[in-house]
């Protein structure tokens, strides 16, 4: 089958590997459609503990044997700790994604346990679905912000997790919905699921800020505009660290939170989400487009709302 394997840093090449060995318990997946986000552009730029060489992509959907159209729940603890009984497999000391500890879905055909597969609405098209993983991401940062419908809500980044957030805003009913991207395209997609407004730099303006992004200016700006006695919530990984006002945390009972991808549940409930997006949001590129694409995002160009391979062509 074709692959596409991160072989070094920012180095990506096209290989022609064995088909995928099937073990017991598990279900081969034709991939029809693999989300490219954040975590595929910085894990080119610097791989990190990706074993090398490796294949990224955890946003996968495509059909098993049977023809059953399926999006694929990449996440795996040890099953036995506190973590996984209660399924937060984030939290296990042994977790496990596919696409960075194991090969993900930049091929042809993927291997996956049966119990991580679930089953896709006919009515949900591929576009549709590569928005499952990120949303996925968005339900948990909402649950652990506790936001509801009274709170004043800010996100910072109009990416897949940003959108996902607008989404549930909106679903919760929140009058005021304010996202900050530097791209107009991103921002009118932001605008079509529900934002009603642009966040600024209001000092202790909102109820729940979201920082999808990471980067050193997006946290210390989240913590800034995140009102006294408000909730920010730290997802993006852009920079390992960065120095915050803790005084004024302190001071003003800020909440500071961390969010880290999802449990089955919440993948569940990405799939009825995802049904809120267009098509046309969607930009299909080959595996010979990818590098491309990765280096667009590097260079801090973020029009295309979301990307996504499709391995076995479109269809």
């Amino acid at each position: 089958m074709k692959a596409l394997v991160l072989a070094a840093k920012k180095s990506l090449q096209i290989r022609q590997l064995p088909e995928p060995e099937v073990l017991a318990g598990e279900v081969l997946i034709d991939i029809q459609a693999v989300s490219i986000g954040g975590s595929e552009y910085l894990g080119y730029n610097n791989p990190g503990i990706r074993p090398l060489p490796s294949i990224m992509g955890h946003g996968i959907v495509g059909t098993t044997p049977a023809g059953q159209r399926v999006a694929v729940y990449p996440l795996t603890g040890c099953g036995e700790c506190e973590y996984c009984r209660a399924d937060q497999q984030q939290l296990c000391d042994h977790w496990s994604l596919i696409g960075v500890q194991r090969d993900g879905g930049f091929a042809q055909r993927i291997a996956v346990p049966e119990k991580a597969v679930f089953g896709l609405p006919a009515e949900l098209s591929w576009e549709q679905a590569v928005f499952i993983e990120p949303f996925a991401n968005s339900v948990n940062a909402w649950e652990r912000a506790g936001a509801a419908a009274a709170d004043s809500i800010a996100v910072i980044g109009g990416g897949s997790l940003g959108l996902g957030l607008v989404a549930l805003a909106r679903q919760a009913g929140c009058e005021v919905v304010h996202v900050r991207d530097l791209s107009e395209q991103r921002m009118g997609v932001a605008e079509r699921l529900g934002a009603n407004g642009r966040a600024g730099c209001e000092v202790n303006r909102y109820d729940v800020v979201f920082d999808t992004v990471g980067s050193v200016e997006a946290r210390k700006s989240a913590v800034s505009i995140t009102r006294k006695g408000g909730r920010c919530v730290f997802m993006g990984f852009a920079a390992a660290q960065a120095q915050l006002a803790v005084s004024e945390v302190v001071r003003q009972q800020k909440t500071l939170l961390g969010a880290f991808v999802y449990s089955t549940r919440q993948f569940e409930q990405a799939i009825t989400l995802a049904a809120c997006c267009e098509d046309d949001w969607v930009t299909n590129v080959s595996f010979e487009e990818v590098e491309g694409c990765l280096n667009t995002y590097l260079a801090g160009n973020f029009d295309t709302v979301k990307a996504a391979l499709r391995p076995n062509g479109e269809g």
